[in-house]
């Protein structure tokens, strides 16, 4: 199957509001990833098709959760798998995409200099070396434990924000001082068994 209808398929499935320009964006960085992915280890699948439907599926169902948010901090963002297509969804919210890895950081500049992405930072950094950002929405993908979430991204967020922490569906929810657990939702992905969760938590000091 086409990458494009493989990817219309999952907005479709996930109710994303999005047009042709959306599909090809996200078509065109499925594609640079593949090509990065065979000389650097940028993640772990290794066919375009299993990137969109086990890595920008997930981007898809994260979608509805940012919307309303002016800046979103993604946090350990990888080769911005959630950051990205999120950008290309969200062209009105500033995307902040931090992760150690300098090749994965690259990798981001290469694809916003490509899709001339506005308002989308990559930052080659480690969490706690930044400043408090104050920002809308934490996102999380496969950053560690939830205390260490917490414990290193808490700060970024402004009182009446939200963390947004994508883990399996074993995973449980923590007592975290200053948040509320406001939402935990099971989600599975299109032709997928696999049990995943979103844990949805408000700032509230």
């Amino acid at each position: 199957m086409k990458l494009s209808q493989l990817i219309d398929d999952g907005l479709r499935y996930f109710q994303v509001p999005y047009n042709e320009q959306n599909i090809a964006h996200n078509v065109y960085y499925v594609e640079e990833l593949e090509k990065w992915n065979r000389h650097i280890n940028l993640v772990g699948l290794k066919s375009a098709e299993a990137v969109v439907r086990a890595l920008l599926y997930d981007a898809f169902f994260a979608d509805r959760f940012i919307k309303g948010s002016r800046t979103v901090l993604d946090l350990g963002s990888g080769a911005g798998i959630l950051s990205i297509p999120l950008k290309i969804l969200n062209s009105d919210v500033n995307i902040i995409s931090v992760d150690k890895n300098i090749k994965k950081i690259q990798f981001q500049r290469h694809i916003a200099r490509g899709l001339g992405l506005k308002n989308f930072a990559a930052l080659h950094t480690k969490i706690e070396a930044l400043d408090n950002m104050e920002t809308d929405a934490l996102l999380v993908k496969a950053f560690g434990s939830m205390e260490m979430i917490f414990e290193k991204g808490g700060r970024h967020i402004r009182q009446g924000g939200c963390a947004l922490i994508m883990k399996t569906g074993r995973d449980k929810p923590l007592d975290a001082a200053g948040f509320i657990l406001e939402e935990s939702i099971p989600y599975t992905l299109p032709l997928s068994e696999k049990g995943l969760r979103i844990f949805i938590y408000k700032k509230i000091s």
